[in-house]
C-alpha cells in the first residue's frame, strides 16, 4: 500500500492506495480513488482524490457537496508519499 498525505498547514487529510493503483498515478494516467471521508462541522463528507486530472503529476483533493479540500502536485512540499 502507498500512503498519500496532504498537508496543508492546519489539516491533514491522507489515502491509502494499492501500489498497483499507485503505478497507474506514477504513469501519469487520469486515476480517482474514493477516500474514508472526514467531519467537517460534526457532518461527514465524503472526499475523493483525483490524480493526473489537467496536469501530469496533479492531486485535488473534494467532496461530494463541493468543497475543494486541496490543489497541488505530487512533488510539492505538501504532498508526502509513503510506502506501508
Amino acid at each position: 500500500m502507498v500512503r498519500v498525505t496532504v498537508d496543508f498547514g492546519y489539516d491533514l487529510h491522507r489515502i491509502s492506495i494499492s501500489e498497483t493503483t499507485f503505478a497507474k498515478v506514477q504513469a501519469g494516467h487520469p486515476v480517482i480513488v474514493e477516500g474514508q471521508g472526514f467531519p467537517v462541522e460534526g457532518v461527514m463528507e465524503q472526499d475523493a482524490w483525483a490524480f493526473n486530472y489537467g496536469v501530469a503529476g496533479a492531486v485535488r483533493v473534494m467532496t461530494d457537496t463541493g468543497r475543494e479540500v486541496f490543489e497541488g502536485k505530487l512533488g510539492d512540499a505538501e504532498v508526502a508519499v509513503h510506502r506501508v
